[in-house]
């Protein structure tokens, strides 16, 4: 085996060599030797990338209300019923997001909002305002879908805004879904 490599990589070097003389094909040597180093790098960095899309890594959820509740300010609101949970990341004890693995995130949520009520509504990272919502006093469901990155570990969650707010269980629902 190291013969006939050896042999493929001399022939190599005289077809290179012979037409453009010496000096110049020592520069095209060069010049191909760091293409198939960036090659290899390149190479290497996808490798750990590792499997963009790919079932293994998926990750998605959307969790509903149970029941219509009203949430005083900066309360947690409470999606204890789970549509999906690929990735298990959604936690119906503390109604967060927990990140299994980093990336880039897609975030949903949607409050059925009571007309006694405006709507107000926060999505929350880490314990801190992330995006926030506003809906008047009537009868609507509103939401937003934003996407954020995030590491593992960090957590994502709802609550309600800077009044007290009734959720519509049968309107009112919060998904998340990993992109890349």
């Amino acid at each position: 085996m190291k013969s006939t490599t050896l042999t493929c990589l001399s022939a190599c070097v005289l077809l290179i060599l012979a037409p453009t003389g010496p000096v110049q094909g020592k520069s095209l040597l060069a010049i191909m030797s760091k293409q198939a180093e960036t090659l290899q790098h390149g190479l290497d960095l996808a490798s750990k990338v590792g499997d963009i899309g790919s079932k293994t890594y998926s990750i998605a959820f959307t969790a509903v209300t149970s029941s219509g509740t009203t949430y005083s300010s900066g309360s947690t609101i409470q999606f204890n019923r789970l549509k999906i949970n690929h990735g298990n990341g959604f936690n119906t004890g503390n109604y967060r997001f927990t990140t299994p693995i980093g990336g880039l995130y897609v975030f949903s949520w949607n409050i059925g909002v009571h007309s006694s009520y405006v709507g107000n509504s926060n999505l929350i990272k880490n314990g801190s305002i992330y995006h926030q919502i506003h809906c008047q006093k009537t009868y609507q469901q509103c939401g937003a879908t934003v996407t954020m990155w995030l590491n593992k570990g960090e957590q994502v969650w709802v609550t309600s805004g800077y009044s007290s707010i009734y959720v519509y269980a049968t309107y009112s629902s919060f998904s998340g879904w990993k992109i890349n």
